[in-house]
């Protein structure tokens, strides 16, 4: 009789623990290609699934809005994550969630520092981060606007129009 009970409490204990107890969605944030001297955010959303404190600890270069949250079974918290390169390359890496009782996720962070610029581009270019090369045809549609500070270069490397 008592093997018996004991496997029953086993067996309810891993039906209740199932489901991980830090959800995260979605897995991965593509930053894509950032340009020098600018930031990129993106989001995701943690879903509890155990009261408890979650702690978010972001990589190098990358910061997070909130760093510590106390959530309850089936709570949902958004989190920004903003990155901000410090020079031109990859920075692939991972955002790490603990919580304070059970259990770990983790978001995986993608971003590619640039000073190539082609296509559409708004913002402010500064002369930090010069020469600039372009590497196609670059405009500003229309709504946006285009800041070039003093100092900045520019490097074509073909035959390109900046309309």
């Amino acid at each position: 009789m008592k093997v018996i009970k004991r496997i029953s409490i086993i067996a309810m204990f891993s039906v209740i623990m199932a489901q991980d107890p830090i959800v995260v969605d979605p897995a991965t944030l593509d930053f894509g290609n950032v340009l020098m001297g600018n930031t990129s955010t993106l989001s995701f959303t943690i879903t509890a699934n155990l009261e408890q404190t979650v702690t978010i600890t972001p990589p190098n270069f990358y910061t997070v809005d909130t760093s510590v949250i106390a959530m309850t079974v089936s709570q949902t918290q958004v989190v920004n994550v903003t990155f901000s390169p410090p020079s031109i390359g990859n920075y692939n890496s991972f955002v790490t969630l603990v919580g304070s009782t059970f259990g770990s996720a983790s978001v995986a962070v993608n971003a590619t520092a640039v000073n190539d610029l082609s296509g559409s581009i708004s913002g402010t270019i500064i002369a930090d981060y010069s020469p600039y090369e372009i590497s196609a045809d670059i405009w500003v549609a229309e709504g946006n606007t285009l800041t070039i500070k003093p100092g900045v270069t520019f490097e074509f490397s073909g035959a390109y129009s900046f309309d």
